[in-house]
């Protein structure tokens, strides 16, 4: 009877831990948290807000490696990286695609 009593609250105890271990967030949004929300969440400067599927859809017309493009090296208003050169490439490209994955 103990040893069952043991296993409950072993099982108990990792259900517990698992479940109030938060999710990881998704790729890009740690990124976009840090350089990219200031502008996309109000609009500053022209920029297209995140979760506006019109401004979004009209921007995909042109292909998503244009929007990757415009995110790494710049475009009107925008710094390249948004401001931050010490972003990767894949850094960027991972902000862009949470953009769009709140936007369409």
């Amino acid at each position: 009877m103990q040893a069952l009593y043991a296993l409950g609250l072993v099982l108990f105890s990792v259900w517990l831990l698992t479940a109030c271990k938060e999710a990881p967030p998704p790729p890009g949004e740690t990124v976009w948290m840090a350089n990219c929300k200031v502008c996309h969440e109000t609009g500053l400067a022209g920029a297209p807000i995140i979760g506006n599927k019109v401004a979004w859809t009209k921007r995909l017309t042109r292909g998503q490696e244009s929007l990757y493009a415009h995110a790494i090296n710049g475009w009107g208003d925008m710094p390249a990286r948004g401001g931050n050169t010490g972003l990767t490439d894949e850094q960027v490209k991972q902000a862009v695609d949470y953009m769009l994955s709140k936007s369409q």
